[in-house]
């Protein structure tokens, strides 16, 4: 960083690049930035606004405390503003305009043919030396200026910053600050930062770590990009079986503690859940954030696809610094294959836009320093992208229920629906419910306490029971052919007693249904 403006933004101003898209949440900050990075060029840089037409920075930035409103009423119209750049007299001299929302004016044709215009204007003479810069938080690049725009994404407040801010605002308020800043405010803007102590201050006349943590989570719920879920009534008690998964859980726990990173112990980066339909993965992954004591994101690709050249990679960007505000976390893909799923045949079908998004998450994963765990649910491998499936720490497979998980599975949705499971046969009603994944046995419990309800039984009718569990349609033989292939894929090694490329979830042996379906 140079002032704060990230190196790549510094090596086009250098390059004298045209055309500059800078993606940023904080216009002011930039500007700033900018006027501070090329101070002795200031008298040459100027910002156009709807609301002030074209003027020099330092006027721009002047007005703030000045609370003048300085307007150059001859350059109000975007129009007005480029004919007034394309204009101007430049001689082997370096003149900057910077556009502010950018995603209003570059819908307009007209304005577009203006721009470029300009682009062939500097294209075509080397005296006329003037660079255009794009600022806004979303990024909207007509397709006829695409070939000339350079797009750049700002990186957000560094620790300097984040230090900077936090020791100044909290000397303003005459309060201690807050023990690992950079923690607490990594991801959010310096307007956040300040909000968010004057906030705590105000409620408790401290830093409170609680009260900024709470902040940071409730900016995650401004925006339709990311998902933030409620777990906290999710617990493993509610999941039945895959008690080696349960157990890992437990133990991996004390790595997101203040105590076991000061340890030195590192949490897992990455999780992949797969299996057959209605196992429980997405559930046990929702219990894995009360567990862990985090917070879960659901993170969808399809939120994030929009049609403008450039919009799904730069809400994908956008997302990624929503969840790095709120780290750490769990960042949660439900159903993967398809989540996630277009990268090979990007090319064809949607230009590349779906492998480029994947590339930037992939990416992210393996460089971003915030202390994220990304947990997949999976029911196929087939259109899974491999860089994921390999950024995973762990692997779990999540198998048919044995025996024995069939009857935990029947005492939790017992005790669900306020029935007893001490007046039941528990192991009669596991059998009956043989080669049927939880979700088939909760469904013929719903529909066994209906027909209880309308037979006027006092409670849930075992009979009844056990015959809806005889007579419900297995997903096992709908889904045979995918089953075999998951089961193929993972492996087992009989000397660990375990997956070779998956960990079983639950203990593998004395599984009572073959995965072959005459």
């Amino acid at each position: 960083m140079t002032n704060g403006i990230p190196q790549e933004l510094i090596f086009h101003l250098r390059s004298v690049t045209r055309l500059i898209y800078f993606v940023t949440e904080e216009e002011d900050r930039f500007l700033l930035q900018l006027q501070a990075a090329l101070k002795k060029r200031e008298s040459l840089i100027k910002v156009y606004s709807g609301s002030f037409g074209l003027l020099p920075l330092a006027s721009t930035i002047a007005d703030w405390t000045n609370r003048s409103h300085a307007t150059e009423n001859s350059t109000l119209s975007i129009h007005d503003a480029l004919i007034s750049i394309y204009k101007d007299q430049t001689v082997k001299e370096r003149k900057f305009y910077i556009i502010t929302d950018p995603e209003r004016w570059l819908r307009d044709q007209h304005v577009q043919r203006r721009i470029l215009d300009i682009t062939h204007q500097v294209h075509n003479n080397v005296e006329a030396v003037k660079i255009l810069i794009f600022v806004s938080s979303q990024r909207y690049i007509p397709e006829k200026l695409a070939r000339y725009i350079e797009v750049i994404q700002d990186t957000g407040l560094s620790s300097e910053e984040i230090s900077e801010i936090v020791d100044g605002t909290c000397n303003e308020l005459k309060m201690d600050a807050p023990n690992n800043p950079i923690n607490l405010f990594k991801g959010l803007t310096s307007f956040e930062v300040q909000a968010a102590l004057i906030q705590a201050y105000k409620k408790t006349q401290h830093a409170d770590p609680k009260l900024l943590t709470d902040y940071r989570l409730k900016q995650l719920k401004k925006t339709n990009l990311v998902q933030y879920l409620d777990t906290s009534d999710y617990t493993f008690e509610q999941v039945g079986g895959a008690n080696r998964f349960k157990a890992w859980v437990a133990r991996t726990a004390s790595t997101w503690t203040a105590e076991g990173r000061a340890f030195g112990l590192e949490p897992p980066r990455g999780v992949l859940v797969v299996g057959v339909w209605g196992t429980g993965k997405s559930l046990s992954i929702k219990a894995l954030g009360s567990a862990w004591n985090l917070p879960v994101v659901q993170f969808d690709l399809g939120r994030l696809r929009q049609s403008g050249v450039g919009d799904s990679e730069s809400n994908t960007y956008q997302a990624i610094k929503i969840i790095e505000a709120i780290a750490p976390c769990i960042v949660f893909v439900d159903e993967a294959e398809k989540n996630l799923a277009g990268g090979q045949s990007s090319a064809q079908s949607d230009a590349g836009t779906t492998s480029r998004m994947i590339g930037i998450l992939s990416t992210w994963l393996q460089e971003t320093k915030a202390p994220i765990c990304m947990a997949m649910t999976a029911n196929s491998l087939k259109t899974l992208p491999v860089e994921l499936i390999n950024r995973a720490d762990e692997r779990w497979f999540f198998d048919m229920p044995s025996l024995e998980d069939r009857i935990d599975i029947i005492k939790i949705h017992l005790r669900k629906r306020q029935q007893d499971p001490d007046n039941f046969d528990l192991r009669r009603l596991a059998e009956a419910s043989k080669s049927m994944v939880g979700r088939e046995i909760e469904q013929c419990l719903k529909s066994a306490m209906t027909e209880s309800y309308e037979q006027h039984k006092s409670g849930l009718d075992e009979g009844i029971f056990i015959s809806a569990l005889e007579h419900k349609p297995r997903i096992i033989r709908a889904m045979n052919e995918e089953i075999k292939e998951i089961t193929d894929w993972i492996g087992y090694d009989p000397d660990t007693n375990d997956g070779i490329r998956a960990r079983y979830a639950a203990d593998p042996n004395g599984k009572d249904q073959k995965f072959s379906v005459g």
